[in-house]
């Protein structure tokens, strides 16, 4: 409480101090600087009530809904799960999350190996890179690839899924 007080005093003193100074230097405005003056003042004790207030208020306990927020957050992945693992599985029930999250995935796979084995860059060269990409693969990484019309469809399965894979791996 102490320490409030002293805080209080020192910034009305610093407060008061700038009001003397302006109101030496200005030239007829020593109304305009006694309103500012005591309007900081007005705000250095209003903040001194509200710490003082805050300090003597006894702790918050946390209420129900914080209780239930937080035993419905879901527990983080364990260190063993990667991520990949998670957005599979999340891929093949919306084809939304498909195609944000596994497909810019799968056309880096698929442009790394272009690049790495035949030198063909699978944006600025589609033609040839369609040569080299099988057909199920290519639905899938193609550079002209577009969200699906039904953002809460369901996506491939896995057993798709396995095929685009092993047509990626074969590049």
């Amino acid at each position: 409480m102490n320490r409030i007080r002293a805080r209080a005093v020192k910034w009305g003193l610093i407060v008061t101090a700038a009001a003397v100074v302006a109101a030496i230097v200005s030239s007829g405005a020593h109304a305009i600087v006694l309103d500012v003056y005591l309007l900081c003042v007005g705000a250095v004790v209003l903040l001194a009530l509200v710490r003082a207030t805050r300090a003597q208020a006894p702790a918050q306990r946390p209420s129900q809904f914080d209780a239930a927020l937080a035993a419905m957050r879901r527990a983080p992945p364990e260190p063993g799960e990667p991520v990949l693992v998670r957005d599979l599985e999340l891929s093949t029930y919306n084809a939304f999350h498909f195609y944000s999250r596994l497909r810019p995935l799968l056309r880096d796979i698929a442009a790394h190996r272009l690049r790495s084995r035949f030198g063909v860059e699978l944006d600025s060269e589609p033609a040839r890179a369609r040569e080299l990409v099988g057909s199920d693969a290519w639905d899938v990484v193609r550079p002209d690839g577009q969200p699906p019309a039904d953002r809460m469809a369901s996506g491939p399965t896995l057993a798709e899924l396995l095929v685009v894979v092993d047509e990626l791996e074969a590049i």
